[in-house]
């Protein structure tokens, strides 16, 4: 199937404003409140809206939601669904997915896997890369400040003012240090590929708003896609929020695909 993808540079925020937020807000170390929220059974919801507009409407592309439950350690299961603005494929219409990942398993309903699935199963069971391999996941946020190591690195190359962090980072150092980026896309075309960013903290410290950029063409080298950018802004709720994440029905899972 031959994706075919419209993209606007320069798009402006997806979602509605935050509130004004104390610029005493980012003096509270970002990291040390986010380790404090590791625990086991707890976790944080999350939005995405990503600028990938279709040629149809002016609507993000792609919009994600999703619950992440954190142990000790850090992330330890999550459930994201994906939904999509317009078509992807020729011929094909996109059908909604969702991901659930629970340890070294994953679950993956929906999508164009949806076309490959016996009759009667719902679920394909595989390993545990989070989204790899749903078309939602490549077009998510890549980074994730709900890991100390990645949020350690946006807090200190980003400029602070107030309860904002704004800087920028190389998609190969992001690579380097987070589970998330390998496991969500874990591909990039070029070296010299940078993502920028904005982070925002709340009163405690704790992320609640990012937004990143980046060149499209470090996706994937077509012509469509020269000097175009794509943007992503996650917003984070629910704090604190106890998680329950079960795998899906076995009756209605496989581990086979057909062709």
């Amino acid at each position: 199937m031959k994706l075919v993808i419209t993209l606007v540079a320069g798009a402006g925020l997806l979602l509605a404003p935050l509130p004004a937020q104390a610029a005493e807000n980012a003096a509270k170390n970002p990291v040390s409140a986010l380790k404090a929220q590791l625990k086991a059974g707890k976790g944080v919801r999350f939005t995405d809206a990503s600028a990938f507009v279709g040629d149809i409407n002016k609507d993000p592309l792609v919009r994600r939601t999703g619950v992440v439950k954190f142990g000790k350690k850090g992330i330890v299961a999550s459930d994201i669904r994906g939904t999509f603005a317009s078509p992807l494929f020729d011929g094909h219409t996109t059908k909604p997915e969702r991901t659930i990942i629970i340890g070294k398993d994953a679950w993956r309903s929906g999508g164009v896997l949806a076309e490959s699935l016996p009759k009667g199963k719902t679920w394909y069971k595989t390993i545990s890369l989070f989204n790899t391999g749903t078309v939602s996941s490549w077009f998510g946020q890549l980074v994730s400040p709900l890991e100390p190591a990645t949020l350690a690195e946006l807090v200190k190359r980003g400029k602070r003012s107030g309860s904002t962090y704004q800087g920028t980072i190389a998609l190969e150092r992001v690579y380097e240090i987070s589970p998330w980026f390998r496991q969500t896309l874990g591909l990039i075309r070029s070296t010299d590929a940078v993502i920028t960013y904005t982070l925002t903290v709340d009163r405690k410290g704790l992320p609640s708003k990012l937004k990143t950029s980046w060149l499209a063409k470090d996706l994937a080298n077509l012509p469509s896609w020269e000097e175009k950018t794509i943007v992503t802004e996650t917003r984070y709720t629910g704090w604190g929020t106890k998680v329950s994440i079960k795998p899906p029905p076995r009756s209605q899972v496989t581990s086979k695909l057909e062709d």
